[in-house]
């Protein structure tokens, strides 16, 4: 599949949890994530939100 046939398209904002350890000693810590639907595909993807948004200018 290529992006050329298609576009991901922004669902929702997520929050999930990511286990760091194998484990139980450390507790996991929460991501807030960016899910999005390819428009030919209907494949989904999340990507971190900080990643989405780094370098981007801030509305205040």
């Amino acid at each position: 599949m290529s992006d050329d046939d298609g576009y991901w398209r922004f669902c929702a904002i997520v929050e999930r949890e990511i286990i760091t350890t194998p484990t139980v000693t450390a507790p996991p810590h929460t991501e807030r994530a960016v899910l999005e639907q390819h428009t030919d595909s209907g494949a989904y993807r999340l990507r971190p939100l900080d990643a989405i948004t780094d370098g981007a200018e801030r509305i205040t």
